[in-house]
């Protein structure tokens, strides 16, 4: 990586805009328009378990999904020979149930035909799978391990190779991110790189206590952790000392882009010059959920908890669920979760579901207007599942009952009649 290249390196799946990186996912631009590719970098699902191994699985317009299919064959409890098949229309991308005794699930809502985004979560039977729009070859490999951070093959393309490469040239970084994501980590890796060259002083801006800036010492490699909140006497300091010595590069950490804490006056000007616009940011847990798996298990092995009680479920949950406190977060929720259920019984969704967060992402409640049928299809399937109840379905699809009643009535749906002919 040359200088060039290294002036803006970050994570494409990534809208590392204002609000601390985890409210909206740059859009995708979606490739299931295009022709398949034989090298796999289309689009697809990528199935990932406990294992640890991401596998991708292509998709094209009107491939049937299961065990016995030639166009997608998925191996896996519960799995039904031809599980669900898949429809492109002008509008996006469907899958259609094909009748399946354990059903098909869609970010936790059972589903007979819905539309999908990129970054859903899809369960065939025991299965997990992530939807792709693009890049889909990217995915496979085995989960890996660099320290104490757990990811796979795509993270360590995306950010992790990048942060070294930087560090092993001699340059100073910035590392930005949400809360949780393995900044701190990082930065201690990078720093570790570069042992040979000299003595490392770390500097941390989160304590209570105003942050110490050793007096007189000329090491050849800072580390300086949330340095969006070290004062502005501290920055100068550091940047005084890296002034006075060739060759001394600066690792920092910071929770929001580095314009933006420049712009706000968390960040001295000159300070942020150090970086020379070299700064790479650690993609949310929340937009790299092929990722939770291993790390569940990861979590599960350090805690003592049975990989056996958690179950397909709980797991969809973990998955699917929003996590804007990070690692940290999703660890204190499986493990409150496992204190809470005796210690030889499954760890239930309902375990959980108080304290698990929504994932930011905004999309469309209901299947476009422009087919009737798909909005029909689910808003029965809605109602169905709700006994009736239209409080319960227009809390499953995000609407108010007001909205239910109209989509009905232009839908052509008796709500009152179906009700009463259940109870």
């Amino acid at each position: 990586m040359n200088e060039q290249q290294a002036l803006r390196v970050h994570n494409t799946d990534t809208n590392v805009e204002a609000s601390h990186f985890t409210q909206t996912q740059k859009e995708v631009r979606s490739g299931i328009f295009a022709k398949g590719r034989r090298d796999g970098s289309g689009w697809g699902l990528v199935l990932a378990g406990f294992d640890g191994e991401l596998r991708p699985v292509m998709l094209t317009d009107g491939a049937v999904v299961g065990t016995t299919s030639k166009d997608a064959p998925i191996d896996g409890k519960g799995i039904a020979g031809e599980h669900v098949r898949v429809n492109v229309r002008a509008d996006g991308c469907y899958v259609e149930d094909l009748g399946a005794p354990q059903g098909t699930y869609v970010n936790g809502v059972r589903a007979r035909r819905i539309g999908l985004s990129h970054g859903d979560v899809v369960r065939l039977g025991e299965t997990l799978g992530i939807f792709v729009e693009r890049d889909l070859s990217t995915y496979a490999g085995p989960s890996m391990r660099t320290g104490t951070l757990v990811h796979g093959p795509r993270q360590r393309k995306d950010w992790i190779d990048p942060i070294l490469e930087l560090v092993k040239n001699g340059s100073c970084v910035c590392i930005e991110g949400a809360p949780g994501t393995g900044k701190r980590t990082m930065a201690k890796l990078a720093a570790a790189v570069r042992e040979g060259v000299g003595d490392i002083v770390t500097v941390d801006g989160s304590g209570e206590a105003k942050p110490v800036v050793p007096a007189g010492v000329r090491p050849m490699t800072w580390v300086v952790l949330h340095a969006d909140r070290l004062p502005r006497p501290q920055q100068l300091e550091i940047a005084h000392a890296v002034g006075r010595t060739n060759g001394v590069a600066v690792i920092a950490t910071v929770s929001q882009p580095l314009d933006r804490a420049v712009g706000d006056g968390k960040l001295a000007p000159w300070f942020a010059s150090l970086f020379s616009g070299k700064r790479v940011t650690i993609t949310p847990l929340e937009h790299r959920r092929e990722d939770i798996p291993a790390i569940v298990r990861d979590i599960a092995d350090r805690r003592g908890i049975a990989l056996e009680r958690i179950t397909p479920e709980l797991l969809d949950a973990l998955v699917r669920a929003g996590w804007p406190g990070g690692i940290p977060q999703l660890e204190a929720t499986l493990v409150a979760a496992a204190d809470a259920t005796e210690a030889t019984s499954p760890i239930e969704p309902s375990a959980v579901v108080s304290t698990l967060a929504r994932a930011n992402r905004t999309k469309p409640s209901l299947p476009p207007a422009a087919d009737p049928a798909l909005a029909r299809a689910r808003l029965e399937d809605a109602l169905a599942r709700a006994n009736g109840s239209v409080a319960s379905a227009a809390r499953s699809l995000g609407m108010s009952r007001q909205a239910i009643y109209r989509e009905a009535e232009r839908l052509g749906l008796d709500i009152a009649r179906r009700k009463f002919s259940r109870s």
